[in-house]
């Protein structure tokens, strides 16, 4: 199994203490939408601990959504369950009930969602290679209510091309694209081959047809910060939105969250002056009409990942505005 990036970086880099007085922090008053934030289940979180996973904040701040408005300073959220972890080798503990543990995962989003149904749209995880999959999101829609779908090929080792993985997650999109259903999704597997050839499979192969898709590909389609992959994934989805590709009618974004980092996390280092210029310029390249934001909480606060994007990417205010504009259903 190959290491699940960004899972870690959640509990190790994510909570290293700032000074929200900080003068190196530009004020804003931009009303926050965060488009992908992480809670976990105090379950999750007691098998993390008995893995030897460390934690460096007290547990509720991972698990109880009040605190993670109060931490986050977002208005709004997307908030994720991570539930798909527990069929992974290495961070699901080699449990044998993974499907109960699944649907407790997200029975505990839905629970944090009843608390402000107003202010958080809920997407419940999913592992497309499990038996049960479309039996937990027909359960997730129809009776807990929940909005979207999360998928991590990384977490789960999707490979679209494998005939099978490929089929498993056309279906999906299918049921998302008849039911109106938003999915979030990180795409990256971490492959070292992952790239433009996994980019036109899932436009050509899983999207193209579709009547409907609403679509957010976490971390600029990798596992967070910014290199050569992130670029050749960013090169081939403009190159399919400039030829007038069918994916270009649809909602298709990208979520900034865990990109422009200015810290190491575990496998991902910080980004260097140079490719914070880098990062600027995709931006401009792919557009902030695409470019949603988020944190990838408890990486980041909401208000701290802001100002970090206005001071590193040297944004306008109208660029600002535009990250920060309500782009579709997420």
């Amino acid at each position: 199994m190959q290491k699940i990036l960004i899972i870690s970086c959640l509990l190790l880099a994510s909570c290293a203490n700032r000074d929200t007085n900080s003068t190196n922090q530009q004020e804003s008053n931009k009303v926050l939408h965060d488009k992908h934030v992480h809670i976990m289940s105090p379950q999750l979180i007691s098998l993390w601990k008995s893995m030897g996973i460390p934690f460096s904040k007290e547990d509720f701040y991972y698990s109880d959504i009040d605190t993670i408005f109060n931490a986050n300073k977002a208005q709004s959220v997307s908030l994720i369950s991570m539930s798909y972890v527990y069929s992974s080798e290495e961070f699901g503990g080699n449990s044998e009930n993974i499907e109960e543990n699944v649907r407790y995962e997200n029975d505990y989003l839905a629970l944090a969602k009843l608390k402000h149904l107003k202010k958080i749209k809920a997407f419940y995880g999913i592992d497309p290679l499990q038996e049960f999959t479309f039996k937990e999101i027909e359960r997730c829609h129809n009776e807990l209510n929940l909005d979207g779908i999360k998928l991590h090929h990384n977490a789960s080792q999707v490979y679209l091309t494998e005939p099978e993985h490929l089929e498993k997650i056309k279906s999906i999109f299918e049921y998302a694209s008849y039911n109106q259903i938003p999915i979030l999704m990180h795409f990256d597997n971490s492959h070292p081959k992952f790239g433009k050839t996994d980019v036109k499979i899932l436009a050509d192969s899983v999207i193209t047809g579709l009547e409907y898709v609403n679509l957010q590909i976490a971390h600029f389609g990798t596992s967070g910060g910014f290199n050569q992959k992130t670029k050749d994934v960013i090169d081939a989805f403009i190159e399919l939105f400039q030829s007038n590709h069918p994916i270009s009618k649809h909602k298709i974004t990208f979520d900034i969250s865990a990109v422009c980092l200015d810290k190491d996390a575990e496998g991902v280092s910080k980004l260097t002056t140079k490719e914070f210029d880098e990062l600027s310029t995709y931006c401009r390249k792919l557009g902030f009409d695409r470019i949603v934001f988020g944190t990838d909480y408890p990486l980041y606060r909401g208000d701290e990942y802001l100002n970090l994007l206005i001071s590193k990417l040297r944004l306008t205010e109208d660029e600002i505005i535009s990250l920060m504009k309500e782009k579709n259903a997420l």
